[in-house]
């Protein structure tokens, strides 16, 4: 019995990252729709959980069968722009406008049918600040739109508006060869700006890995306390996995290689080639 077979016994639950596990910009990734068959086939209770912010859940997982990845039905998906919207439909009061920055997707993933949903650009004042994407708007533009919104916020009513971060990730990489800034550096930016002007910050909740949430969320909807992370990279999926207690294992289809790998809170319980198994 190999590595993963290994694994797949001794967990009664798995959790899979999207890009980099299952897909990358080319399509599926080799062995990863046998896997997920296999998965299905013997009714083994797994959930995919992805940080990204621009589509609803319903849009990833068809966006997963577009690629060949055979999910069993949407409710698999775990995604980072959901938790932001099931916070906001708890704990954001009614009728509150909340603005979000990322491409024009995002209202869609935020719409909660209780609130004011708005791009950052659209708004004179909002009472939250949601960050999910670092692409498909002007940067430069919405972040300097935000910094002015926050003060007059501030200027109106003495208060700062709370912040709803997706994606923690300040910066990320694309290949190995090419990076970009992620979301988690416009709140470096807005709140070292404040602080600069107004000597105050406004409070920040993350959401997508490697924040508990998403973890805490596979584990109410599975019941299961034998979860096993699956994911590609170190920062997010497996130093997740290894704050929330639960089994972790580097598959080497992503961004990240053994050569990544440093004796640290990031550090994997296994790697693995690939998502190969002889018997699929």
């Amino acid at each position: 019995m190999g590595t993963l077979e290994r694994l797949l016994a001794d967990h009664s639950t798995l959790l899979l990252d999207v890009m980099g596990v299952l897909i990358n910009k080319n399509g599926a990734i080799e062995h990863a729709p046998q896997f997920v068959d296999y998965l299905n086939r013997r009714d083994k209770q797994y959930f995919v959980l992805t940080n990204i912010c621009g589509d609803t859940e319903i849009g990833i997982y068809d966006r997963l069968l577009r690629n060949g990845i055979p999910l069993v039905s949407p409710e698999r998906v775990i995604s980072a722009g959901s938790l932001v919207q099931a916070y906001m439909r708890d704990h954001v009061p009614k009728g509150a406008t909340v603005a979000f920055i990322g491409p024009q997707t995002c209202r869609a993933v935020l719409e909660t049918g209780s609130h004011h949903i708005v791009s950052c650009g659209e708004t004179e004042l909002f009472d939250v600040l949601a960050l999910l994407d670092d692409e498909g708007f002007p940067f430069r533009e919405t972040l300097e739109a935000a910094l002015t919104i926050y003060l007059r916020c501030f200027r109106n009513g003495g208060q700062l508006p709370l912040m709803l971060l997706a994606n923690s990730d300040r910066a990320y990489p694309r290949n190995s060869d090419n990076y970009a800034f992620g979301s988690g550096i416009f709140v470096t930016m807005l709140d070292e700006a404040l602080k600069k002007l107004l000597g105050r910050s406004p409070d920040v909740l993350s959401f997508g890995k490697p924040s508990d949430r998403m973890f805490a969320e596979a584990k109410r909807r599975s019941g299961d306390s034998s979860l096993m992370m699956i994911g590609d990279q170190l920062a997010t999926d497996i130093l997740g996995a290894n704050n929330f207690g639960i089994t972790s294992a580097l598959v080497l289809t992503g961004l990240n290689s053994r050569q990544h790998i440093t004796k640290d809170a990031s550090a994997p319980n296994y790697v693995i080639d690939n998502l190969y198994i002889a018997r699929m």
